[in-house]
């Protein structure tokens, strides 16, 4: 058996996909591609196939990662991964595969990019950016079923970049994956409406861009 690394973006209808709706569409991808999927053992077998960074409902991703296993012989070309895109739904976008060989990888995420739209008074917003690009700490409070955990979002996210329109403006920002876990972009967005006292609905987010540990270059 052979583990591929396949690279796909998930836009338009496919953002509203669930994490275990996009294992699926992988699934019934090689399935109508004719790319036999490995499956475990036991009483009830599984396609050995998995989505290292779960990407939230609603969002877009132009990079992310599939770690599948084949059998071997199936080739990783250029004629494979054109099957594959054949057979790919509206909004499913495969567009590397990268043969990684017998050793199964398991990549974990060090850093991604994401951007977004937030409405409100752009010079406000602006002004809520410049205040956190400089500001030493900024501590959220992050409520779940385990209880309340102070984070320090300074800790787990870089500069944010603001783009000023008419009514609105673009952010863009890297958040960090350490081995204490990582912020989601929902509590940065939060955090800089709360500072601008604007609503914190984010409008188009989009994962750019993935830095992966343990994933060897394409080509």
């Amino acid at each position: 058996m052979s583990w591929w690394l396949v690279s796909f973006a998930r836009r338009g209808p496919g953002r509203y996909l669930s994490h275990l709706d996009t294992a699926r569409v992988v699934q019934r991808t090689f399935a109508r591609a004719r790319v036999p999927i490995a499956l475990s053992q036991g009483m009830r077998p599984k396609p050995r196939l998995s989505l290292p960074l779960p990407l939230p409902v609603g969002a877009e991703g132009g990079d992310e990662l599939a770690v599948v296993e084949v059998a071997d012989g199936t080739p990783a070309d250029a004629a494979t991964l054109e099957a594959l895109r054949a057979a790919s739904p509206v909004g499913f976008e495969p567009f590397r595969i990268v043969d990684v060989g017998e050793r199964r990888v398991r990549p974990q995420a060090r850093a991604a990019t994401y951007a977004c739209v937030l409405d409100g008074d752009a010079g406000a917003v602006v002004a809520a950016v410049e205040r956190y690009n400089t500001t030493k700490d900024a501590v959220r409070e992050r409520v779940s079923p385990k209880g309340t955990r102070r984070l320090d979002l300074k800790e787990y996210a870089g500069s944010i970049t603001a783009t000023p329109g008419d009514g609105e403006t673009r952010l863009e920002f890297t958040i960090r994956h350490r081995s204490d876990g990582s912020a989601r972009p929902q509590e940065l967005v939060d955090l800089i409406a709360d500072w601008a006292q604007v609503e914190p609905t984010m409008r188009g987010l989009e994962r750019l861009r993935v830095v992966w540990k343990d994933v060897p270059p394409a080509g």
